[in-house]
């Protein structure tokens, strides 16, 4: 990062903050200008939300057939605000493989349908 970067870093009033809670939390310098980086920035709550869709994502095909109470109750209480809804996001999904969490355009994805202020932080 060169000075004029970091000069705009600081004046940025929306990033600037979150990057100087990241770093005074141990966190280590990176290039805040990719969507992958400022995903560090996101609250601990707001990234937890984000790995439970991914997770959830990844089996919602398998719940499609699933009308076992039990089984329903169950889900829900792992997937709290994400199951059943995973399953009617699929098609939104489609021509990304679901298994592979570590894909960034498949999390800016997610985040543009479902986080819009994740997003906005991570992709503007």
């Amino acid at each position: 990062m060169d000075l004029n970067e970091a000069r705009e870093l600081i004046a940025n009033r929306q990033m600037w903050p979150r990057v100087r809670a990241y770093l005074a939390a141990g966190g280590e310098m990176m290039d805040f200008s990719l969507p992958e980086n400022r995903l560090y920035l996101l609250d601990k709550e707001t990234m937890e939300k984000i790995q439970l869709w991914l997770k959830a994502l990844g089996q919602a095909e398998s719940w499609k057939t699933i009308v076992d109470g039990a089984k329903v109750r169950q889900l829900k209480a792992e997937y709290p605000g994400v199951y059943p809804d995973a399953i009617r996001y699929l098609p939104y999904f489609s021509k990304f493989d679901l298994n592979d969490t570590s894909n960034i355009e498949l999390v800016k994805h997610l985040l543009k349908l479902k986080f819009p202020e994740a997003y906005e932080l991570c992709c503007s």
